[in-house]
């Protein structure tokens, strides 16, 4: 074995992972516990304040054009798409239950 060979078993490059109990594992164990991870986002995502009262009034509106679509047969409330109004109240019923989806 060459002395070079002996030098560089004898001591460890600084990238190598010191010895438990060293000095140095001491020191890199203290710094590890002292780093603090990245701040959690505070900023918290809310809605605007209309979003809540239009997603309710989306489906109760929907609502009630199908119920007046069935009690009246279809010719209300736009008389001349007959059973068209329930494609109206659904839709507006299914756009106030996907609101709720980017409710926060």
């Amino acid at each position: 074995m060459s002395e070079s060979e002996k030098k560089s078993r004898a001591t460890p490059s600084k990238n190598a992972v010191p010895a438990k109990g060293t000095k140095r594992a001491i020191a890199a164990q203290d710094q590890a516990k002292k780093a603090k991870p990245a701040p959690a986002r505070t900023g918290k995502k809310t809605s605007p304040r209309w979003w809540a009262p239009t997603m309710v009034a989306l489906m109760l509106i929907g609502l009630v054009i199908v119920v007046l679509a069935y009690i009246f047969g279809g010719t209300l409330p736009v008389p001349t798409w007959g059973n068209g109004n329930l494609f109206l109240g659904i839709g507006t019923m299914l756009v106030g239950f996907l609101m709720t989806l980017g409710w926060h």
